[in-house]
């Protein structure tokens, strides 16, 4: 099936999506954005075979090119399993952060001195029992990786708060003395815990885009908001014009609950767009909002015809979710990863692709 697509996808890239409608100005949210036509490639990191540190599930992927080993880097979460037999949230032990390498962002291979980072074991600390939701930039010889520390052995326990961590060979990593860098704070809309960061930089100031749980006119949800910072470990978060994405919680709509998650922003020509999930209280879709550059990095509007990416077929790999977006541009290809989760809840990196259309 995997050929199939392939196939697929490269016939598309020739006919430049001939088939579907014609795309307008990115400045009109009734526009066809980058990203809005996708193709399924697969199950492109699987979950782990028994007994392995990731056996449990495995999520939450972050890309970028290494230009020190010349290949695509991915790190993303992985849990152990506590019963092999059973899948899901309640047979998993801790979070840990995995690595993977790819010559084409298709095939991916773990590395074998997996886990890189795991919680700290010390007591009090903000991420005692687990790292989860990374994320990876590198700049002068350094790696920044960004992560949700946790303080309870499970999926996703205790207190949740945005941390990082360098390293100069992406093995031996030094927690930064500012963690947490980003906590829950107020009684507004990140009143209760932090989410998954998402780094972009422009001139010399960094934004931090991340969701958290909280409170917006009444909705108890997870919304997405932003941080700045000039050295990428003090960060400032913006609770004036936070949250910036917040899902419809319309009755029936795929972002019925109101939540708005996991940000991925990229950039095309002179538009940001923005990738990110929600669920309507049974299954996960992404869809995407945009901005323009002399608004950033304010300004977002969801795209009309949200979700770009659905649930599979029952009895698919991701019929369940699939949602949890990260937005890789390569290759004049728009790379789609994202966490898929099966009816029997067994949690994988999926992708999804569509081929760019240059303006």
């Amino acid at each position: 099936m995997r050929k199939y697509l392939k196939v697929i996808v490269i016939m598309l890239s020739l006919i430049g999506l001939s088939c579907a409608p014609p795309a307008q100005r990115s400045e009109t949210s009734g526009s066809n954005p980058p990203g809005s036509q996708l193709v399924k490639y697969g199950i492109v990191l699987p979950v782990g075979s028994t007994g392995e540190w990731d056996a449990g599930m495995v999520e939450s992927p972050s890309v970028w090119h290494d230009v020190n080993r010349r290949m695509y880097g991915m790190v993303y979460t992985g849990y152990g399993s506590s019963d092999s037999t059973r899948r899901g949230y309640k047979f998993v032990t801790r979070p840990q952060v995995g690595l993977a390498w790819s010559d084409d962002l298709l095939h991916w291979k773990k590395d074998p001195r997996n886990p890189i980072l795991t919680g700290s074991g010390i007591a009090g600390s903000s991420d005692v029992e687990g790292a989860t939701g990374p994320f990876i930039w590198y700049e002068n010889g350094t790696y920044f990786l960004f992560y949700i520390g946790t303080t309870v052995k499970g999926y996703e326990k205790g207190s949740k708060t945005l941390n990082v961590s360098t390293s100069t060979d992406l093995y031996s990593w030094k927690r930064s003395e500012t963690n947490p860098i980003i906590a829950p704070f107020g009684n507004g809309w990140r009143r209760d815990a932090i989410w998954h960061p998402n780094v972009v930089k422009v001139g010399d100031q960094y934004y931090l885009f991340f969701n958290a749980s909280g409170v917006v006119n009444g909705l108890q949800e997870e919304f997405i908001g932003y941080a700045t910072s000039k050295d990428l470990l003090h960060w400032e978060v913006d609770d004036v014009n936070s949250p910036l994405v917040v899902g419809s919680a319309r009755p029936g709509a795929w972002d019925a609950s109101g939540r708005a998650g996991d940000p991925s922003v990229y950039k095309v020509g002179n538009t940001w767009y923005m990738a990110w999930y929600s669920w309507d209280k049974k299954n996960s879709a992404d869809g995407l909002a945009w901005t323009t550059e002399e608004q950033f990095p304010l300004g977002w509007r969801n795209y009309e015809h949200n979700p770009v990416l659905r649930i599979g077929e029952p009895g698919s790999y991701d019929a369940l979710h699939a949602g949890k977006p990260f937005i890789f541009l390569a290759n004049d290809t728009l790379y789609h990863f994202y966490t898929a989760v099966a009816l029997d809840e067994t949690r994988q990196i999926a992708l999804a692709v569509s081929p760019m259309k240059h303006k």
